[in-house]
């Protein structure tokens, strides 16, 4: 992915990285027309590079700050959660993850970042329902680190940004090392295995009856 590229590219000459999104969406996650259209390998190779790049946020030495005015939503949440530091625009602006309300469990790396982040308990509560969260919501849920209005929040994360960018940069990138280490060679021992269990299931003709039903909703 263009973004797995992108922060790999910054570690050589940027103090950090700070990911944004549009005005409708941060990211929308999958595609469902596409997806349904798509091979078992063609799948299988596009959440193993959708882990991946959630995966080189994680292990980046530099920090990254997210900040989103619009929905971060399936694989968008999974991209907000691998930021140090995140902040959400008050409003209608939705987190979440709804693959299992549409028929697929979440593929392995998100649904073990949203319980590193959040814990067992909230994390089961969003998997489970699908709900989505405003981001004031989420921040009570420490899921983002603060929330302020849509033509500030961008200024927000550019000044926690820069804080960050000021700190050593062997301190900080040893204590990311310490946070996330484990967590990021549990996720990529799973990975292959994980996402083989998820093509097979989003293959299925009980998933796929869903997912079409899913993709029509969306198109009205």
């Amino acid at each position: 992915m263009e973004l797995s590229a992108a922060v790999r590219g910054a570690q050589t000459n940027a103090r950090g990285i700070m990911l944004c999104g549009g005005d409708k969406f941060f990211c929308s996650g999958l595609d469902l027309e596409w997806g349904l259209n798509q091979s078992r390998h063609a799948m299988r190779e596009f959440f193993l590079e959708l882990g991946n790049c959630v995966l080189s946020l994680l292990k980046s030495p530099i920090p990254i700050v997210g900040a989103i005015k619009s929905h971060a939503i399936g694989a968008g949440m999974a991209l907000l959660l691998a930021c140090d530091y995140r902040y959400g625009s008050r409003g209608r602006v939705l987190i979440g993850k709804p693959e299992m309300l549409i028929g697929v469990p979440n593929p392995h790396f998100a649904d073990q970042l949203l319980r590193f982040v959040a814990g067992n308990f909230i994390a089961s509560d969003l998997i489970y329902s699908g709900r989505l969260v405003t981001a004031e919501e989420a921040c009570s849920l420490d899921l983002v680190h603060g929330v302020d209005d849509k033509l500030s929040i961008e200024s927000v994360a550019w000044q926690q940004l820069t804080f960050l960018g000021d700190l050593n940069p062997e301190a900080f990138a040893e204590t990311k090392r310490m946070r996330c280490g484990r967590f990021c060679a549990n996720a990529r021992e799973q990975m292959s295995a994980r996402v083989a269990r998820q093509v097979e299931i989003f293959s299925s003709e009980e998933a796929q009856k869903r997912l079409r039903e899913a993709a029509k909703r969306l198109t009205r």
